[in-house]
């Protein structure tokens, strides 16, 4: 099987368009969602039904990121106080950071998977003119996650 990777790049640099600006969560932060943003509608013509069904994809996810989150904060927390622990066996390290890793990807997947779902919800203009509007949205003078990873 052969991989194409403009789709896949589109689609993980999709990820990064929950990024803070609209609506306050419980901790009183800003959420973004691109999706009801009046600009954004407007430039990739956004239909109510696509808006409404992107809208339930990040519902219906936001409970398993928020626990994976959770678990994500926890498991950090107790690899911290193993590795501030000088009686601690190497072992022990070992395995809290792959329950680590296990949590963070379990968190990664969850998001992956979203945006996939809401990628689908697109058409391909659609998609491309929303890669166009996060291109923008960067050029605020953060890098954008192809500039980074090509400094790796």
């Amino acid at each position: 099987m052969r991989w194409r990777t403009g789709p896949v790049l589109a689609l993980l640099s999709l990820t990064m368009l929950t990024l803070p600006v609209l609506e306050a969560n419980e901790q009183g932060r800003v959420r973004h969602r691109w999706w009801h943003s009046e600009e954004v509608r407007t430039e990739l013509d956004l239909t109510d039904e696509q808006s409404t069904s992107l809208d339930r994809i990040y519902q219906q996810t936001l409970p398993k990121q928020r626990e994976s989150m959770r678990r994500l904060n926890a498991e950090e927390l107790t690899l911290s106080h193993l590795i501030a622990d000088m009686n601690v066996q190497e072992i022990d390290v070992t395995r809290q950071i792959d329950r680590v890793e296990a949590a963070r990807s379990e968190l990664s997947k969850t998001r992956i998977l979203m945006v996939f779902r809401m990628y689908r919800v697109l058409t391909a203009a659609q998609r491309e003119t929303l890669n166009e509007w996060r291109t923008r949205e960067n050029d605020d003078g953060r890098p954008s996650p192809r500039s980074r990873s090509k400094r790796r």
